[in-house]
């Protein structure tokens, strides 16, 4: 998200539809009340409209966005734009959200939802959807997302590579609570080796299960990847 808000022809927006989600799901997450109040809670469409009159103004939005939210939208509407499918092993998502809580499901882990959104849209728009991997990306940011900018249709720009730290305009309600490593980030680093060595085999005994169901759909989406 930060990256595609350093181009001059792009505005970023921080998970616009989450209050949908939340309104749905009722799970408690940070800052629930808050959101609540504060975005759109039931009406994609309204949603929709305000991406398009962004885009209006300047030519391109990125909406950050979790995939399990997208059954949320009008099918239709939501095949005007070009999806870009971000993704983590597993092992790492499950390792890394323990820490925080031990209530991880499947469907928190959003894998399952992204292999929909990518056969949804390969059918209907008769193209593959641009896919990246995590740690691909974090290894050679500059190879990746030239290669996303190409099949996006859009000019690579060198400034997608930097930002300033700290929290951002852009920020959703929830960032102070989950994106302070990004804060103090100025740019894409290298995955460390504690990262990418982690394994089933540090997976909490509990969590083997979700572990289990997911792995088959991040096997799935990784055969589509970008590779460096």
């Amino acid at each position: 998200m930060y990256s595609f808000n350093q181009r001059s022809d792009t505005v970023a927006l921080d998970e616009p539809f989450y209050g949908i989600w939340l309104a749905q799901n009722n799970r408690r997450h940070p800052n629930f009340d808050e959101i609540l109040q504060t975005l759109e809670c039931h009406n994609a469409d309204k949603i929709l409209d305000l991406i398009e009159e962004k885009e209006n103004v300047k030519g391109n939005v990125f909406v950050k966005n979790m995939a399990n939210t997208v059954k949320y939208m009008n099918q239709t509407r939501v095949l005007n734009y070009r999806p870009l499918i971000l993704i983590r092993h597993p092992a790492e998502t499950i390792v890394s959200h323990a820490k925080i809580a031990a209530d991880i499901t499947a469907e928190d882990l959003c894998l399952k939802d992204q292999v929909q959104l990518y056969d949804y849209f390969k059918e209907r728009r008769r193209e593959d959807p641009v896919v990246i991997d995590g740690n691909e990306l974090r290894r050679d940011p500059s190879s990746i997302l030239s290669q996303v900018c190409h099949r996006l249709d859009l000019p690579f720009t060198e400034e997608m590579l930097s930002w300033p730290p700290g929290p951002k305009s852009i920020d959703g309600l929830w960032a102070a609570a989950r994106h302070k490593d990004v804060h103090a980030s100025s740019g894409f680093l290298p995955p460390s080796p504690s990262s990418i060595q982690v394994t089933k085999e540090n997976i909490p005994k509990e969590l083997i299960s979700v572990y289990d169901q997911a792995l088959p759909h991040y096997q799935k989406m990784f055969s589509h990847c970008i590779r460096a």
